[in-house]
Protein backbone atom coordinates (compact mmCIF):
# COMPACT_ATOMS: atom_id res chain seq x y z
CA UNK A 1 0.00 0.00 0.00
CA UNK A 2 2.87 2.37 0.81
CA UNK A 3 5.55 1.52 -1.74
CA UNK A 4 8.90 3.29 -2.36
CA UNK A 5 7.69 4.45 -5.78
CA UNK A 6 4.69 6.11 -4.18
CA UNK A 7 6.88 7.91 -1.64
CA UNK A 8 9.27 9.12 -4.32
CA UNK A 9 6.38 10.64 -6.24
CA UNK A 10 5.37 12.53 -3.12
CA UNK A 11 8.69 14.31 -2.90
CA UNK A 12 8.86 15.39 -6.55
CA UNK A 13 7.04 18.74 -6.05
CA UNK A 14 9.51 19.77 -3.33
CA UNK A 15 12.68 21.50 -4.50
CA UNK A 16 15.56 22.11 -2.12
CA UNK A 17 18.25 24.54 -3.23
CA UNK A 18 21.81 24.36 -2.02
CA UNK A 19 21.82 27.81 -0.40
CA UNK A 20 18.56 29.33 0.74
CA UNK A 21 19.84 31.84 3.27
CA UNK A 22 23.04 33.59 4.28
CA UNK A 23 24.65 33.29 7.68
CA UNK A 24 23.77 36.36 9.70
CA UNK A 25 26.21 36.99 12.54
CA UNK A 26 24.52 40.18 13.75
CA UNK A 27 21.63 38.17 15.11
CA UNK A 28 20.02 40.90 17.17
CA UNK A 29 17.95 42.24 14.28
CA UNK A 30 16.77 38.74 13.34
CA UNK A 31 15.90 37.63 16.89
CA UNK A 32 14.08 40.68 18.21
CA UNK A 33 11.31 38.52 19.65
CA UNK A 34 13.38 36.00 21.58
CA UNK A 35 15.87 38.55 22.94
CA UNK A 36 13.12 40.88 24.13
CA UNK A 37 11.30 37.96 25.75
CA UNK A 38 14.46 36.85 27.60
CA UNK A 39 15.08 40.38 28.90
CA UNK A 40 11.43 40.77 29.89
CA UNK A 41 11.41 37.45 31.77
CA UNK A 42 14.64 38.28 33.61
CA UNK A 43 13.21 41.64 34.73
CA UNK A 44 9.89 40.07 35.75
CA UNK A 45 11.52 37.27 37.73
CA UNK A 46 13.92 39.61 39.52
CA UNK A 47 11.52 42.35 40.53
CA UNK A 48 8.47 40.20 41.26
CA UNK A 49 10.48 37.96 43.59
CA UNK A 50 11.91 41.02 45.38
CA UNK A 51 8.48 42.63 45.71
CA UNK A 52 6.99 39.36 46.96
CA UNK A 53 9.72 39.10 49.62
CA UNK A 54 9.30 42.70 50.76
CA UNK A 55 5.55 43.28 50.68
CA UNK A 56 3.75 39.91 50.43
CA UNK A 57 0.93 41.39 48.34
CA UNK A 58 0.17 38.24 46.33
CA UNK A 59 -2.96 39.48 44.58
CA UNK A 60 -1.39 42.79 43.51
CA UNK A 61 1.74 41.03 42.29
CA UNK A 62 -0.35 38.53 40.31
CA UNK A 63 -2.35 41.31 38.69
CA UNK A 64 0.90 43.12 37.84
CA UNK A 65 2.36 39.91 36.38
CA UNK A 66 -0.78 39.34 34.29
CA UNK A 67 -0.78 42.87 32.88
CA UNK A 68 2.94 42.83 32.15
CA UNK A 69 2.73 39.39 30.52
CA UNK A 70 -0.08 40.42 28.17
CA UNK A 71 1.74 43.70 27.41
CA UNK A 72 4.97 41.84 26.65
CA UNK A 73 3.13 39.40 24.38
CA UNK A 74 1.61 42.24 22.36
CA UNK A 75 5.05 43.83 22.05
CA UNK A 76 6.47 40.48 20.95
CA UNK A 77 3.80 40.27 18.25
CA UNK A 78 4.81 43.73 17.02
CA UNK A 79 8.55 43.01 17.15
CA UNK A 80 8.14 39.64 15.44
CA UNK A 81 6.62 41.28 12.37
CA UNK A 82 9.45 43.82 12.20
CA UNK A 83 12.37 41.45 12.68
CA UNK A 84 14.85 40.80 9.90
CA UNK A 85 14.03 37.48 8.21
CA UNK A 86 15.54 34.93 5.81
CA UNK A 87 18.78 34.43 7.72
CA UNK A 88 20.65 31.74 9.58
CA UNK A 89 21.81 33.03 12.97
CA UNK A 90 24.27 31.83 15.62
CA UNK A 91 26.28 29.92 13.02
CA UNK A 92 23.28 28.01 11.63
CA UNK A 93 21.87 27.04 15.02
CA UNK A 94 18.68 29.02 14.40
CA UNK A 95 16.83 30.08 11.30
CA UNK A 96 14.65 33.16 10.93
CA UNK A 97 12.54 33.13 7.78
CA UNK A 98 9.08 34.25 6.77
CA UNK A 99 7.63 30.86 7.63
CA UNK A 100 9.01 31.10 11.18
CA UNK A 101 7.63 34.64 11.54
CA UNK A 102 4.22 33.45 10.35
CA UNK A 103 4.08 30.51 12.79
CA UNK A 104 5.29 32.71 15.67
CA UNK A 105 2.48 35.17 14.95
CA UNK A 106 -0.07 32.38 15.25
CA UNK A 107 1.52 31.12 18.50
CA UNK A 108 1.54 34.60 20.05
CA UNK A 109 -2.07 35.35 19.11
CA UNK A 110 -3.23 31.96 20.39
CA UNK A 111 -1.30 32.35 23.66
CA UNK A 112 -2.71 35.85 24.24
CA UNK A 113 -6.20 34.45 23.66
CA UNK A 114 -5.53 31.52 26.03
CA UNK A 115 -4.44 33.86 28.83
CA UNK A 116 -7.30 36.32 28.36
CA UNK A 117 -10.03 33.68 28.31
CA UNK A 118 -8.76 32.10 31.55
CA UNK A 119 -8.39 35.21 33.74
CA UNK A 120 -11.63 34.72 35.68
CA UNK A 121 -10.98 30.98 36.00
CA UNK A 122 -7.54 31.31 37.59
CA UNK A 123 -8.90 33.90 40.03
CA UNK A 124 -11.80 31.67 41.05
CA UNK A 125 -9.68 28.53 41.34
CA UNK A 126 -7.07 30.36 43.49
CA UNK A 127 -4.16 29.80 41.10
CA UNK A 128 -3.85 33.53 40.44
CA UNK A 129 -0.11 33.70 41.24
CA UNK A 130 2.67 35.52 39.42
CA UNK A 131 4.66 32.28 39.03
CA UNK A 132 1.87 31.02 36.76
CA UNK A 133 2.54 33.76 34.21
CA UNK A 134 6.32 33.43 34.50
CA UNK A 135 6.03 29.73 33.62
CA UNK A 136 3.88 30.61 30.60
CA UNK A 137 6.59 33.06 29.50
CA UNK A 138 9.31 30.43 29.85
CA UNK A 139 7.22 27.92 27.89
CA UNK A 140 6.73 30.56 25.18
CA UNK A 141 10.49 31.11 24.96
CA UNK A 142 10.94 27.38 24.37
CA UNK A 143 8.18 27.35 21.73
CA UNK A 144 9.59 30.34 19.81
CA UNK A 145 13.09 28.85 19.87
CA UNK A 146 11.70 25.50 18.72
CA UNK A 147 10.05 27.14 15.70
CA UNK A 148 13.39 28.64 14.62
CA UNK A 149 15.51 25.59 15.46
CA UNK A 150 17.97 24.56 12.77
CA UNK A 151 20.01 22.13 14.86
CA UNK A 152 19.11 18.95 16.71
CA UNK A 153 20.64 20.21 19.95
CA UNK A 154 18.77 23.54 19.73
CA UNK A 155 15.60 21.62 18.97
CA UNK A 156 16.02 19.36 22.01
CA UNK A 157 16.81 22.20 24.40
CA UNK A 158 13.83 24.23 23.15
CA UNK A 159 11.46 21.28 23.53
CA UNK A 160 12.75 20.62 27.05
CA UNK A 161 12.35 24.26 28.09
CA UNK A 162 8.74 24.17 26.91
CA UNK A 163 8.11 20.76 28.47
CA UNK A 164 9.59 21.57 31.90
CA UNK A 165 7.40 24.67 32.14
CA UNK A 166 4.35 22.64 31.14
CA UNK A 167 5.13 19.94 33.73
CA UNK A 168 5.02 22.55 36.50
CA UNK A 169 1.89 24.20 35.08
CA UNK A 170 0.16 20.81 34.97
CA UNK A 171 0.76 20.31 38.72
CA UNK A 172 0.31 23.97 39.61
CA UNK A 173 -2.81 23.33 41.68
CA UNK A 174 -0.76 21.68 44.42
CA UNK A 175 -3.66 21.00 46.82
CA UNK A 176 -5.59 19.06 44.18
CA UNK A 177 -4.73 15.37 43.97
CA UNK A 178 -5.91 15.09 40.37
CA UNK A 179 -3.66 17.96 39.27
CA UNK A 180 -0.65 16.48 41.09
CA UNK A 181 -1.28 13.05 39.58
CA UNK A 182 -1.68 14.52 36.09
CA UNK A 183 1.51 16.55 36.47
CA UNK A 184 3.46 13.49 37.65
CA UNK A 185 2.13 11.33 34.82
CA UNK A 186 2.89 14.06 32.29
CA UNK A 187 6.41 14.43 33.68
CA UNK A 188 7.23 10.70 33.63
CA UNK A 189 5.93 10.04 30.12
CA UNK A 190 7.29 13.36 28.84
CA UNK A 191 10.73 12.51 30.19
CA UNK A 192 10.50 9.11 28.48
CA UNK A 193 9.65 10.73 25.13
CA UNK A 194 12.48 13.25 25.60
CA UNK A 195 14.84 10.32 26.16
CA UNK A 196 13.76 8.76 22.87
CA UNK A 197 14.22 12.11 21.14
CA UNK A 198 17.70 12.63 22.54
CA UNK A 199 18.74 9.06 21.73
CA UNK A 200 17.69 9.59 18.10
CA UNK A 201 19.69 12.83 17.93
CA UNK A 202 22.72 11.04 19.41
CA UNK A 203 22.52 8.29 16.79
CA UNK A 204 22.38 10.80 13.94
CA UNK A 205 25.36 12.72 15.35
CA UNK A 206 27.29 9.49 15.82
CA UNK A 207 26.78 8.35 12.23
CA UNK A 208 26.90 11.74 10.44
CA UNK A 209 29.21 13.80 12.64
CA UNK A 210 26.89 16.80 12.70
CA UNK A 211 23.64 17.89 14.31
CA UNK A 212 23.02 20.86 12.03
CA UNK A 213 19.95 20.45 9.83
CA UNK A 214 21.44 22.46 6.98
CA UNK A 215 24.52 20.22 6.86
CA UNK A 216 22.32 17.12 7.04
CA UNK A 217 20.25 18.49 4.17
CA UNK A 218 23.33 18.85 1.97
CA UNK A 219 24.50 15.38 2.99
CA UNK A 220 21.22 13.65 2.11
CA UNK A 221 20.41 15.58 -1.07
CA UNK A 222 23.77 15.75 -2.81
CA UNK A 223 25.53 12.52 -1.83
CA UNK A 224 25.03 8.80 -1.95
CA UNK A 225 24.73 7.66 1.65
CA UNK A 226 26.72 4.53 2.63
CA UNK A 227 24.63 1.63 3.81
CA UNK A 228 25.83 1.65 7.44
CA UNK A 229 25.19 5.43 7.78
CA UNK A 230 21.81 5.00 6.11
CA UNK A 231 20.61 2.46 8.67
CA UNK A 232 22.02 4.42 11.58
CA UNK A 233 20.29 7.62 10.47
CA UNK A 234 17.11 5.68 9.75
CA UNK A 235 16.96 4.29 13.31
CA UNK A 236 17.76 7.72 14.72
CA UNK A 237 15.02 9.29 12.59
CA UNK A 238 12.50 6.74 13.85
CA UNK A 239 13.36 7.55 17.48
CA UNK A 240 13.01 11.29 16.80
CA UNK A 241 9.68 10.73 15.07
CA UNK A 242 8.35 8.65 17.97
CA UNK A 243 9.47 11.32 20.43
CA UNK A 244 7.67 14.06 18.50
CA UNK A 245 4.53 11.92 18.16
CA UNK A 246 4.59 11.59 21.96
CA UNK A 247 4.63 15.37 22.25
CA UNK A 248 1.71 15.65 19.83
CA UNK A 249 -0.35 13.02 21.64
CA UNK A 250 -0.71 10.90 18.51
CA UNK A 251 -1.71 7.23 18.82
CA UNK A 252 -0.32 4.82 19.88
CA UNK A 253 1.67 7.30 22.01
CA UNK A 254 -1.43 9.06 23.32
CA UNK A 255 -1.91 7.37 26.70
CA UNK A 256 -0.94 10.45 28.72
CA UNK A 257 -3.22 12.93 26.98
CA UNK A 258 -6.74 12.13 28.34
CA UNK A 259 -5.62 11.92 31.98
CA UNK A 260 -3.49 15.07 31.73
CA UNK A 261 -6.27 17.05 30.02
CA UNK A 262 -8.74 15.96 32.68
CA UNK A 263 -6.49 16.38 35.73
CA UNK A 264 -4.78 19.72 35.13
CA UNK A 265 -6.57 23.07 35.68
CA UNK A 266 -8.80 23.88 32.71
CA UNK A 267 -6.85 27.06 31.97
CA UNK A 268 -3.73 24.94 31.54
CA UNK A 269 -5.68 22.46 29.42
CA UNK A 270 -6.62 25.35 27.13
CA UNK A 271 -2.95 26.29 26.72
CA UNK A 272 -1.99 22.66 26.02
CA UNK A 273 -4.75 22.32 23.42
CA UNK A 274 -4.36 25.67 21.67
CA UNK A 275 -0.70 26.74 21.66
CA UNK A 276 1.97 23.99 21.17
CA UNK A 277 0.63 21.89 18.30
CA UNK A 278 1.35 24.31 15.45
CA UNK A 279 4.88 24.91 16.79
CA UNK A 280 5.63 21.17 16.97
CA UNK A 281 4.26 20.59 13.46
CA UNK A 282 6.35 23.48 12.09
CA UNK A 283 9.43 21.87 13.65
CA UNK A 284 8.38 18.53 12.19
CA UNK A 285 8.20 20.15 8.76
CA UNK A 286 11.75 21.46 9.04
CA UNK A 287 12.99 18.05 10.11
CA UNK A 288 11.19 16.45 7.18
CA UNK A 289 12.83 18.75 4.65
CA UNK A 290 16.32 18.43 6.09
CA UNK A 291 16.60 15.15 7.97
CA UNK A 292 14.00 12.71 6.60
CA UNK A 293 14.94 12.35 2.95
CA UNK A 294 13.04 10.41 0.31
CA UNK A 295 15.04 7.27 1.18
CA UNK A 296 13.43 6.82 4.58
CA UNK A 297 10.32 4.82 3.83
CA UNK A 298 9.95 3.53 7.38
CA UNK A 299 9.60 7.09 8.65
CA UNK A 300 6.72 7.70 6.26
CA UNK A 301 4.96 4.50 7.24
CA UNK A 302 5.17 5.42 10.93
CA UNK A 303 3.38 8.70 10.15
CA UNK A 304 0.70 6.97 8.07
CA UNK A 305 -0.12 4.26 10.61
CA UNK A 306 -0.01 6.74 13.48
CA UNK A 307 -2.54 8.88 11.59
CA UNK A 308 -4.89 5.93 11.11
CA UNK A 309 -4.60 4.78 14.75
CA UNK A 310 -5.11 8.33 16.02
CA UNK A 311 -8.33 8.77 14.07
CA UNK A 312 -9.71 5.38 15.12
CA UNK A 313 -8.69 5.52 18.80
CA UNK A 314 -9.62 9.18 19.21
CA UNK A 315 -13.04 8.72 17.65
CA UNK A 316 -13.98 5.51 19.44
CA UNK A 317 -12.56 6.71 22.76
CA UNK A 318 -14.60 9.92 22.68
CA UNK A 319 -17.87 8.03 22.18
CA UNK A 320 -17.85 6.68 25.75
CA UNK A 321 -16.68 9.76 27.65
CA UNK A 322 -18.86 11.47 30.24
CA UNK A 323 -16.43 14.26 31.17
CA UNK A 324 -16.11 17.24 28.85
CA UNK A 325 -12.31 17.55 29.10
CA UNK A 326 -11.75 13.86 28.36
CA UNK A 327 -14.08 14.22 25.38
CA UNK A 328 -11.95 17.14 24.16
CA UNK A 329 -8.79 15.09 24.76
CA UNK A 330 -9.91 12.19 22.58
CA UNK A 331 -11.21 14.66 20.03
CA UNK A 332 -7.72 16.23 19.97
CA UNK A 333 -6.19 12.80 19.31
CA UNK A 334 -8.55 12.31 16.39
CA UNK A 335 -7.71 15.73 14.94
CA UNK A 336 -3.99 14.99 15.23
CA UNK A 337 -4.70 11.96 13.02
CA UNK A 338 -6.21 14.19 10.33
CA UNK A 339 -3.20 16.52 10.59
CA UNK A 340 -0.83 13.58 10.18
CA UNK A 341 -2.64 12.55 6.98
CA UNK A 342 -1.79 15.93 5.48
CA UNK A 343 1.74 15.59 6.80
CA UNK A 344 2.21 12.09 5.35
CA UNK A 345 1.26 13.17 1.82
CA UNK A 346 3.95 15.87 2.02
CA UNK A 347 3.54 18.09 -1.01
CA UNK A 348 2.73 21.77 -1.42
CA UNK A 349 -1.03 21.40 -1.23
CA UNK A 350 -1.01 18.94 1.69
CA UNK A 351 1.24 21.21 3.78
CA UNK A 352 -1.15 24.07 3.06
CA UNK A 353 -4.05 21.83 4.14
CA UNK A 354 -2.13 20.92 7.31
CA UNK A 355 -1.48 24.55 8.34
CA UNK A 356 -5.01 25.60 7.39
CA UNK A 357 -6.44 22.76 9.53
CA UNK A 358 -4.24 23.85 12.45
CA UNK A 359 -5.35 27.49 12.22
CA UNK A 360 -9.02 26.47 12.09
CA UNK A 361 -8.53 24.04 14.99
CA UNK A 362 -6.92 26.78 17.10
CA UNK A 363 -9.77 29.21 16.43
CA UNK A 364 -12.43 26.61 17.23
CA UNK A 365 -10.56 25.54 20.38
CA UNK A 366 -10.44 29.16 21.60
CA UNK A 367 -14.23 29.32 21.30
CA UNK A 368 -14.81 25.98 23.03
CA UNK A 369 -12.49 26.68 25.96
CA UNK A 370 -13.88 30.21 26.36
CA UNK A 371 -17.26 28.55 26.90
CA UNK A 372 -16.01 25.73 29.13
CA UNK A 373 -14.01 28.13 31.32
CA UNK A 374 -16.98 30.50 31.66
CA UNK A 375 -19.72 28.07 32.64
CA UNK A 376 -20.40 27.98 36.38
CA UNK A 377 -23.58 27.55 38.41
CA UNK A 378 -24.53 30.76 40.16
CA UNK A 379 -25.69 29.23 43.45
CA UNK A 380 -22.78 26.84 44.04
CA UNK A 381 -20.09 28.44 41.81
CA UNK A 382 -19.24 24.91 40.57
CA UNK A 383 -17.80 24.54 37.08
CA UNK A 384 -19.22 22.24 34.43
CA UNK A 385 -17.29 18.96 34.37
CA UNK A 386 -19.63 16.40 32.81
CA UNK A 387 -21.34 16.38 29.47
CA UNK A 388 -24.84 15.95 30.92
CA UNK A 389 -24.46 19.27 32.78
CA UNK A 390 -24.70 21.10 29.44
CA UNK A 391 -28.38 20.16 29.37
CA UNK A 392 -29.17 23.48 31.09
CA UNK A 393 -27.27 25.68 28.64
CA UNK A 394 -30.02 26.43 26.10
CA UNK A 395 -32.54 27.30 28.79
CA UNK A 396 -30.08 29.42 30.79
CA UNK A 397 -28.16 31.15 28.00
CA UNK A 398 -29.72 30.74 24.57
CA UNK A 399 -27.13 32.70 22.60
CA UNK A 400 -24.25 30.75 24.12
CA UNK A 401 -26.01 27.45 23.34
CA UNK A 402 -26.54 28.48 19.71
CA UNK A 403 -22.90 29.54 19.45
CA UNK A 404 -21.76 26.22 20.96
CA UNK A 405 -23.99 24.34 18.53
CA UNK A 406 -22.46 26.13 15.52
CA UNK A 407 -18.92 25.51 16.79
CA UNK A 408 -19.65 21.80 17.35
CA UNK A 409 -21.03 21.52 13.82
CA UNK A 410 -17.89 23.24 12.54
CA UNK A 411 -15.42 20.99 14.36
CA UNK A 412 -17.45 17.97 13.20
CA UNK A 413 -16.96 19.10 9.58
CA UNK A 414 -20.53 20.06 8.66
CA UNK A 415 -20.74 22.32 5.57
CA UNK A 416 -20.66 25.25 4.95
CA UNK A 417 -18.74 26.02 8.15
CA UNK A 418 -14.97 26.46 8.15
CA UNK A 419 -14.34 23.09 9.83
CA UNK A 420 -15.74 21.39 6.73
CA UNK A 421 -13.19 23.12 4.48
CA UNK A 422 -10.29 22.11 6.72
CA UNK A 423 -11.20 18.42 6.54
CA UNK A 424 -12.10 18.75 2.86
CA UNK A 425 -8.60 19.95 1.97
CA UNK A 426 -7.05 17.06 3.92
CA UNK A 427 -9.24 14.57 2.01
CA UNK A 428 -8.39 16.21 -1.33
CA UNK A 429 -4.65 16.03 -0.62
CA UNK A 430 -4.97 12.32 0.21
CA UNK A 431 -7.09 11.57 -2.86
CA UNK A 432 -4.73 13.46 -5.18
CA UNK A 433 -1.89 11.29 -3.90
CA UNK A 434 -3.97 8.16 -4.58
CA UNK A 435 -4.07 6.94 -0.97
CA UNK A 436 -7.77 6.18 -1.21
CA UNK A 437 -7.90 3.71 1.70
CA UNK A 438 -6.64 6.31 4.19
CA UNK A 439 -9.07 8.89 2.84
CA UNK A 440 -11.93 6.38 3.13
CA UNK A 441 -11.04 5.46 6.74
CA UNK A 442 -10.78 9.14 7.68
CA UNK A 443 -14.14 9.92 6.05
CA UNK A 444 -15.92 7.04 7.79
CA UNK A 445 -14.58 7.93 11.23
CA UNK A 446 -15.28 11.60 10.63
CA UNK A 447 -18.94 10.65 10.27
CA UNK A 448 -18.76 8.52 13.43
CA UNK A 449 -17.10 11.40 15.30
CA UNK A 450 -20.09 13.59 14.51
CA UNK A 451 -22.13 11.42 16.90
CA UNK A 452 -20.51 12.69 20.10
CA UNK A 453 -20.79 16.30 18.91
CA UNK A 454 -24.43 15.80 18.00
CA UNK A 455 -25.01 14.12 21.38
CA UNK A 456 -23.99 17.38 23.08
CA UNK A 457 -26.32 19.36 20.81
CA UNK A 458 -29.16 16.95 21.55
CA UNK A 459 -28.63 17.39 25.29
CA UNK A 460 -28.64 21.18 25.03
CA UNK A 461 -31.68 21.62 22.78
CA UNK A 462 -33.94 18.59 23.10
CA UNK A 463 -33.68 17.47 26.71
CA UNK A 464 -36.71 18.55 28.74
CA UNK A 465 -35.92 20.10 32.10
CA UNK A 466 -38.24 20.50 35.08
CA UNK A 467 -35.91 22.93 36.85
CA UNK A 468 -34.04 26.14 36.10
CA UNK A 469 -30.30 26.72 36.59
CA UNK A 470 -28.77 30.18 36.69
CA UNK A 471 -25.24 30.63 35.37
CA UNK A 472 -22.59 33.14 36.36
CA UNK A 473 -22.04 36.12 34.10
CA UNK A 474 -19.53 35.66 31.29
CA UNK A 475 -16.67 38.16 31.27
CA UNK A 476 -16.40 40.75 28.52
CA UNK A 477 -13.11 39.30 27.34
CA UNK A 478 -14.54 35.81 26.93
CA UNK A 479 -17.64 37.22 25.24
CA UNK A 480 -15.46 39.09 22.76
CA UNK A 481 -13.36 36.00 21.97
CA UNK A 482 -16.48 33.87 21.55
CA UNK A 483 -18.02 36.45 19.20
CA UNK A 484 -14.88 36.86 17.08
CA UNK A 485 -14.32 33.14 16.64
CA UNK A 486 -18.00 32.60 15.86
CA UNK A 487 -17.87 35.38 13.27
CA UNK A 488 -14.87 33.70 11.64
CA UNK A 489 -16.75 30.41 11.39
CA UNK A 490 -19.82 32.05 9.87
CA UNK A 491 -18.06 34.50 7.56
CA UNK A 492 -15.46 32.18 6.09
CA UNK A 493 -17.67 30.52 3.51
CA UNK A 494 -18.84 33.94 2.26
CA UNK A 495 -15.34 35.15 1.40
CA UNK A 496 -12.77 32.36 1.87
CA UNK A 497 -10.24 33.61 -0.68
CA UNK A 498 -8.64 36.18 1.61
CA UNK A 499 -7.47 33.83 4.36
CA UNK A 500 -6.72 30.98 1.94
CA UNK A 501 -4.40 33.13 -0.18
CA UNK A 502 -2.79 34.62 2.92
CA UNK A 503 -2.02 31.18 4.38
CA UNK A 504 -0.91 29.70 1.08
CA UNK A 505 1.53 32.53 0.34
CA UNK A 506 3.11 32.26 3.78
CA UNK A 507 3.32 28.47 3.66
CA UNK A 508 5.02 28.61 0.25
CA UNK A 509 7.96 30.35 1.94
CA UNK A 510 9.21 26.92 2.98
CA UNK A 511 9.11 25.60 -0.63
CA UNK A 512 11.76 26.66 -3.13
Amino acid sequence: MFSPNYLSSIYLPLKVTDVLYTNYNNCYLALYTEIFLIIGLCILITYLVILDYLFKYEFILSKLALNLTVFILFLLLLLNNNSTSNFFVFDYLLIQDNFAVFIKNIVLVSLISSILLSINYIKTEKIYQYEYFLLIGLALLGILTMISSNDLITMYLAIELQSLSFYILAAFKVHNNFSTEAGLKYFILGAFSSGLLLFGCSLIYGFCGTTNLYDLQLLFVNKEIPNDIFWGVLIGSIFITVGILFKLGAAPFHMWLPDVYDGVPTSVTAIFAIVPKIAIFSLFLRLSFNLFSNNFFFWHQIIVYSAIFSIIIGTLGALYQVKIKKLLAYSAISHVGFLLIGFSVFNNFSIFALIFYLVVYIIISINIFAIVLSLRKLDTNLKFKKINEFVVLFKSNTFLAINFCIILFSIAGIPPLVGFYSKFYIFISAIKSEIYLIALIAAIFSVIASMYYIRLIKLMFFKNLSYWVFLTEISKTNSLLISLTLFFNLAFFCYPELIILFLYNNILEIFY
